[in-house]
């Protein structure tokens, strides 16, 4: 039996070509390699994205314009990141499968995943279709009613696919229904199950199903590794299934290490939900990794309640560069009532951090029930003082969030393409477009100037910046931060009409931000290089 694991592409405004390594895949095709012909199938990774004509959000052609230009760029074009469907036909066609199973992790691109369900239907409808992932879990019927899919798995997958299959081999409906996770449907009825947590999590997967060259960060080879599974928080934010805290044993990772060194893997990005939440577990599974000469990320955020110096110089030791914190929000009162923890003990370690060698990128969301935009702007400048770079998130509804429940109801199908940072929903009054997307500029803008203290030490004074750029494009540039700096203005430059115009805007949160940073210092994000806001 030939079975067929895929990624399928996606489609929006931005993708993330280093966070596309398909590690659940992975487990997967490691479990089942005994008892099928198995293989990976990546339609999205080093995939040459395409523009699409027209995008299905006439809303945002306000915001994201692909004839604009401006140093303080967001979005322009919208793309499809990955195979167009009539290659993914000829790719399925000849590999033949008798099971195809479909990667379905956010609900905003659930359509691009049925979309891979249908052209296997198309190409051979005896072809059995097997969806799983986030928005399966959390939406099984969504799934299970399309006409294309067969059936759905339900939480953690190496096990119910494993019997799946064993199943299917022998007789197709047979004991099926008493898999745990496994769903299916008959006739015009739907069989769910519960959601299935694996009870062994030391499953090594087996990197001979992948290509290590195709998947690279820096020019390095690069993977993604789990040392933990879960999560014990409940962040009123956060969508993700309710999967319990549990770690691997250290000598299977002690094991996966030295077949990642092996596969000539040079990086090594944790995907831990908590890669830090027990210190002496850290401690100990990262002494495996010193002296092995990699390259170590946790780009998913690291919780920085449990940090330590002493911890930190560990993982600099053990080959961590740059640090990735989740600090959400800075105001005590929305921290709590998004159930998050406070990150107090990371302002207590920021002068450490900017003492050390560590690059340091700091994430925050924009846009929270609880936020006001003013918190936004205290938080910008509490961070464009410190040698980190901000990394914003534009908030959105995640499904299986009571936030989520009550907007939506049970009419949340309409909305599916607006479950993305990129659409700039509104699920806060107060942070209308406008707002947002000024807010998301106000960062770029800083970020900027980090960037450009980090290449000039001489630069001193904000309103020196405009003197310090030469040449053609730099004109542009000069243009458009001398208006921004001077006058408050957004401006973009309309590269087919040769004419500069009005970005949308909320001028009252630009004078804000500019009255607040008076006398304010900007700080570089690799330098300490800094300069005095003096506008």
């Amino acid at each position: 039996m030939r079975v067929l694991l895929v990624q399928p592409p996606i489609e929006d405004f931005y993708g993330t070509e280093i966070r596309t390594y398909p590690l659940a895949l992975l487990y997967l095709a490691t479990k089942i390699r005994d008892i099928c012909d198995v293989s990976i199938l990546d339609l999205r990774t080093n995939k040459t994205h395409r523009i699409l004509e027209g995008n299905p959000f006439p809303d945002l052609q306000n915001y994201y314009r692909e004839d604009m230009y401006t140093p303080l760029s967001l979005f322009s074009t919208y793309y499809r990141f990955g195979y167009v469907r009539e290659k993914i036909k000829d790719i399925i066609a000849s590999r033949k499968p008798d099971i195809v199973g479909i990667s379905s992790l956010f609900t905003t691109y659930a359509d691009e995943a049925i979309e891979v369900a249908r052209i296997c239907k198309e190409v051979d409808n005896s072809i059995i279709t097997v969806a799983g992932g986030t928005h399966p879990t959390i939406f099984p019927e969504h799934i299970l009613k399309s006409p294309y899919v067969d059936y759905v798995i339900r939480g953690e997958g190496e096990t119910p696919l494993l019997e799946l299959i064993k199943s299917l081999k022998t007789d197709r409906d047979k004991g099926i229904s008493h898999i745990q996770g496994v769903c299916s449907k008959e006739g015009g009825r739907l069989f769910l199950s519960d959601i299935h947590i694996e009870s062994d999590i030391n499953l090594i997967p087996d990197r001979k199903f992948l290509d290590p060259s195709k998947y690279r960060i820096n020019r390095k080879n690069y993977t993604f590794f789990l040392t933990s599974r879960g999560c014990p928080f409940h962040c009123a934010f956060c969508g993700k299934p309710p999967v319990p805290y549990r770690r691997r044993s250290l000598a299977s990772i002690e094991q996966e290490l030295s077949e990642c060194m092996d596969f000539n893997i040079q990086s090594i990005d944790f995907e831990d939900d908590m890669l830090t939440l027990d210190p002496t577990y850290f401690t100990e599974a990262l002494s495996l990794f010193k002296g092995k000469g990699l390259t170590l990320s946790a780009m998913n955020g690291i919780y920085s309640e449990t940090l330590s110096t002493g911890i930190l110089d560990n993982m600099f030791e053990a080959g961590f560069r740059r640090l990735n914190f989740s600090l959400v929000d800075i105001d005590q009162h929305v921290i709590r009532e998004e159930h998050r923890f406070y990150s107090t003990n990371f302002l207590h370690l920021v002068p450490y951090l900017e003492s050390s060698p560590f690059l340091v990128e700091t994430h925050f969301i924009i846009g929270l029930p609880d936020q006001k935009p003013e918190n936004i702007i205290d938080m910008l400048i509490f961070l464009m003082g410190k040698r980190l770079l901000p990394g914003p998130s534009i908030f959105y509804m995640a499904p299986n969030t009571p936030l989520f429940d009550n907007f939506f109801g049970n009419d949340w199908e309409k909305h599916i393409k607006s479950l993305r940072s990129s659409f700039m929903f509104p699920a806060n009054p107060l942070f209308q477009r406008d707002t947002t997307y000024t807010l998301m500029k106000l960062v770029r803008f800083i970020n900027l100037i980090k960037r450009l203290l980090d290449n000039d030490g001489a630069l001193k004074r904000l309103s020196d910046l405009p003197g310090q750029l030469s040449g053609k494009k730099e004109a542009l540039d000069k243009h458009i931060l001398t208006e921004f700096i001077t006058n408050k203005r957004l401006l973009c430059y309309d590269l087919k009409r040769g004419t500069f115009f009005d970005e949308r805007q909320d001028s009252a949160l630009i004078d804000l931000f500019f009255k607040k940073a008076k006398e304010g210092i900007i700080k570089g994000y690799k330098t300490a290089n800094s300069l005095v806001c003096d506008v």
